[in-house]
């Protein structure tokens, strides 16, 4: 069994209000186990050191706390941001497992294909990007941020990638995928008790370090700022990039 860890930085958005970058990545550990317990022990140390709980531990809410009215003042890294974000990607980078990810630039973006619903450009671009694990592994548990943005009559994220998945293993000629979809809501562990909510901590976590990795990724592209990157990324095995000029398409 091989978990996938998936997560998005950036807003399919065209026009003003949106970013110019659209990133997907996952995170596929060794051991889904370490992962967890690397991003829970994070976790308790923000909490012991002032963070809210009632406030998602995410990159974006940890770089802008200052600016959060619900982060209390005793919170230790309120004016030291870049701590936490080192300390937390070097800790995944210690890990045994690997990162993929593709990188959409949003102004390059044919103009019939902007019409296209939000939704379906997203199921296509996650489908670009875990077509390789959904082909290799013969069972795969997939985690994702549960999403409420499919407004469209056609076949939903699970069911497109189900259907990719078959027809290209069919292509290949390789068994049928095992796969499981769940759909995390950090909130969802105090939903739940006993077995439930040790699983569903699993994802949220998970989600989380791949949280983590897609801000990292989005900082070099969107702001320039390849630090953050260069800090995990001796663990990218795969990245892409769609709808770049062609000088600045690169694959790996």
């Amino acid at each position: 069994m091989q978990h996938l860890f998936l997560d998005e930085s950036g807003t399919l958005a065209f026009g003003r209000g949106g970013t110019a970058f659209f990133v997907m990545a996952f995170v596929a550990p060794k051991s889904g186990k370490q992962l967890s317990k690397c991003i829970k022990n994070f976790n308790a140390h923000l909490i012991r050191n002032g963070w809210n709980p009632e406030v998602e531990i995410k990159a974006s809410n940890l770089w802008h706390a200052a600016k959060n009215e619900n982060i209390p003042a005793r919170y230790a890294y309120r004016h030291r941001r870049e701590e936490p974000m080192q300390f937390v990607l070097d800790r995944i980078a210690q890990l045994d497992l690997y990162i993929e990810y593709v990188v959409v630039k949003l102004d390059t973006i044919k103009p019939h294909l902007r019409e296209v619903s939000n939704a379906i450009l997203y199921n296509y671009f996650a489908w670009q990007l875990l077509k390789g694990p959904l082909c290799y592994f013969p069972e795969v548990s997939l985690y994702c941020d549960r999403r409420n943005r499919e407004y469209h009559n056609l076949l939903k994220f699970d069911g497109y990638l189900e259907a990719q998945a078959a027809l290209e293993r069919a292509e290949k000629k390789k068994p049928a995928l095992k796969l499981s979809i769940e759909h995390c809501y950090w909130r969802s562990p105090q939903e739940v008790s006993g077995a439930e909510r040790a699983a569903a901590e699993f994802g949220v976590r998970g989600v989380g370090a791949a949280d983590f990795v897609c801000w990292a990724i989005k900082s070099k592209f969107e702001d320039g700022k390849e630090g953050w990157l260069a800090l995990i990324e001796k663990k990218v095995r795969w990245s892409q990039s769609l709808y770049f000029e062609p000088q600045n398409r690169k694959g790996s």
